[in-house]
């Protein structure tokens, strides 16, 4: 099994072009593979995480926000 697509189809398609329609055609073509297409993970950004390891200052956090007999529940 092969991973190409088939496009037979287009092969028939272009091989009925009129002369004067082929320039047209290639133009089109051209445009589409110069211009990439819009993708809407271009505005993401990676992200690595916090700076700080928050799951080892978990005990450290919760003391400060809730006390510290709480903090290790």
């Amino acid at each position: 099994m092969t991973a190409a697509h088939d496009y037979s189809d287009l092969h028939d398609i272009i091989e009925r072009l009129e002369p004067e329609q082929v320039e047209e055609l290639r133009r089109h073509a051209l445009r589409l593979v110069r211009t990439p297409l819009p993708s809407r993970f271009r505005v993401l950004r990676s992200f690595d995480g916090p700076s700080d390891d928050l799951g080892a200052r978990a005990k450290d956090i919760a003391r400060e926000e809730l006390g510290e007999a709480d903090a290790d529940r």
